[in-house]
């Protein structure tokens, strides 16, 4: 890599860690958004009625909630058009919106796909035609030869990338006037502004907006009407990220596919379009536990199907062989989950055993109690049980809350009302309330926790998380049931969830530990204050892990920071100095010090 873009590269990590992107002039990007209707998306029926074994699938989702780094959210399964299992892992809500990070590729593509059945769009012209005004004397000759396929396929070559873009007004005269680093249509480089170039081009013919397209050709029939987009300084939906869509509402997009295109009698997408991009259009690299990639969609390997996906577990599986759809939101560590969560689903829909053609005539009503009240108890950052029966783990842990006297109520626990008329203030730091990977993304950076104060409010303890200007009243919940209350930051509403647990750790020492999920994102907040003798050990976390996706990430880091970027990190991670700097920015641990208000 070229030294002068280390340099550049390393200058913008520690300029967050430093706090001097937190002043810049900022344009929200998300407002309030408003809960789905979800009654009646689909028919429901127990999995049998649809010839899929209960049992079978409620080991498929213990696997998952089970595993390390995935994190589910939400869930949704259909087999025949039927829905037989969902689930929302409290504090997320079956109808609340939730970012698709880069499953919105896929929308994209189904979007190309009806602009190109209405003459809009051909996709083998070429961008600089479509964009003829925009083109400079800095466009190249290859830029020039680029096509609208070479977007879609991810082939175009082009070096602008989702961090350049971050500091840019004008993204598409940057596009055009980017270097083209290969031959287009070469070979595969994933570049999520190609998705946002067709997102512009969809734009420019149709004469609206990509949302307001949307709602004409596709969504309008499907019934999704609650949705948003985030868009580029210039108004454009930025494609290739920022949409938010209920999961029943992905659901109803790959059964659309599965479907040939096809909606209660209407044909809403060609289905030779459906055809062309859910098969493989170019290979992928190596790393990539994927057969191959079509338009906007990855081809899954053994001819198992196709998905739509996007980082941290934003996944829509489509099976056909199956007549199944499989639509999953989540908070994974991998930044492309193409382990564990990709290998657990697949495996399940590739094993005979788990199917049959028709219905299975002796219906497990036990099984399929077990499944649906195991989904109905879900819990963020809680494995779920396989059975009625608790695992050997929650004995023990049901055990120590009935000799403690301490078992969550709806009442706020005698030990944690002790918190109320006491604030604990920390040391200088950087850590905020707002997950780093929302900051990141949107350039909305926050300046740090100056304190913590705790006092009750009707029925509630509430912390008051306080920073330099501003604060945020959080109610504690200690019940099942989390709490919630919304969370602004510069103009941008965000739905929480909160949950609070207060326990003795191994050495007998006072941990409390708040849970904070950002519902409608693919993050959420995990504060533990550790009370010592010596005054208060704030230790803040991340799900997904940013430390580990970082270390995980392989061709990408985060759509919002780009090859140069992703590169430096692993260069200065190789050295432990470095790499405890970025650790201890993205895990801190924080000193403070107990006073009464």
């Amino acid at each position: 890599m070229d030294k002068k873009k280390q340099l550049e590269a390393l200058d913008w990590i520690y300029s967050l860690a430093n706090g001097s992107e937190t002043n810049k002039v900022y344009i929200p990007q998300k407002p309030r958004l408003e809960g789905s209707l979800t009654d009646g998306a689909f028919e429901e029926l127990i999995p049998e009625q649809t010839g899929v074994d209960s049992a079978a699938l409620l080991k498929m989702f213990a696997e998952i909630s089970a595993e390390k780094g995935i994190s589910p959210h939400l869930a949704a399964v259909l087999r025949n058009g039927k829905l037989i299992a969902k689930s929302a892992w409290s504090p997320y809500e079956i109808n609340t919106p939730h970012v698709s990070h880069s499953m919105s590729k896929s929308v994209v593509s189904m979007a190309v796909g009806i602009a190109v059945k209405n003459n809009l769009l051909d996709i083998s012209e070429k961008i600089s035609d479509i964009f003829y005004d925009e083109i400079s004397g800095k466009t190249s000759e290859k830029m020039k030869r680029v096509t609208v396929e070479h977007l879609l396929t991810m082939s175009s070559g082009a070096s602008f990338n989702e961090a350049k873009a971050l500091m840019s007004s004008d993204w598409i005269r940057n596009f055009l006037s980017s270097e083209v680093m290969f031959e287009p249509g070469e070979k595969f480089h994933y570049n999520s502004l190609n998705t946002y170039m067709l997102s512009a081009a969809i734009c420019r013919r149709s004469g609206m907006s990509l949302s307001e397209f949307l709602k004409k050709y596709l969504f309008g029939s499907l019934g999704i009407n609650n949705f948003y987009w985030e868009k580029c300084p210039h108004g454009i939906e930025k494609g290739g990220w920022g949409l938010y869509l209920s999961i029943l509402d992905y659901a109803k997009l790959g059964q659309l596919y599965l479907n040939g295109g096809l909606w209660r009698g209407r044909t809403l997408i060609d289905p030779e379009w459906i055809a062309d991009s859910t098969s493989k259009r170019i290979d992928v690299p190596n790393n990539v536990d994927r057969n191959g990639y079509g338009y906007q969609i990855w081809i899954m390997k053994n001819g198992l199907g196709y998905l739509f996906s996007g980082m941290f577990g934003q996944n829509v599986y489509v099976f056909p062989k199956r007549n199944m759809v499989i639509a999953l939101n989540s908070g994974s560590s991998g930044v492309f989950p193409q382990g564990r969560l990709l290998n657990i689903v697949s495996g399940f829909a590739s094993d005979d055993r788990n199917f049959s053609d028709a219905p299975i005539k002796e219906l497990r009503y036990s099984d399929a109690a077990a499944l649906r009240n195991s989904l109905a108890g879900a819990r963020f950052g809680k494995s779920l049980s396989e059975g009625s029966a608790p695992s050997f783990a929650e004995k023990l842990r049901r055990g120590i809350f009935s000799l403690r006297n301490e078992k969550p109520s709806d009442e706020i626990p005698p030990a944690a009302a002790i918190l109320a008329g006491h604030e604990i203030v920390f040391e200088n730091n950087r850590a905020g309330v707002l997950p780093l990977l929302i900051q990141v993304m949107n350039g909305s950076f926050e300046s740090g926790i100056n304190s913590a104060a705790f006092f009750v409010r009707g029925d509630s303890l509430i912390m008051r998380i306080s920073g330099d200007d501003e604060y945020h009243d959080i109610p504690l919940s200690f019940a099942e049931k989390p709490a919630y209350t919304e969370f602004e930051k510069r103009g941008d509403v965000f739905r929480i969830g909160i949950c609070a647990s207060l326990t003795l750790d191994e050495d007998d020492i006072p941990v409390l530990k708040v849970t904070v999920c950002f519902t409608e994102t693919s993050c959420a907040k995990i504060l533990k204050f550790v009370f010592g003798t010596g005054g208060v050990i704030l230790k803040v976390r991340e799900d997904p892990e940013l430390y580990t996706a970082i270390d995980d990430a392989s061709g990408t880091f985060l759509p919002a920071l780009g090859d140069t970027v992703r590169k430096t990190l692993e260069m200065v991670m190789e050295s432990d100095i470095a790499g405890y700097k970025i650790k201890s920015f993205l895990e801190p641990d924080i000193c403070g010090e107990v006073r009464k208000l």
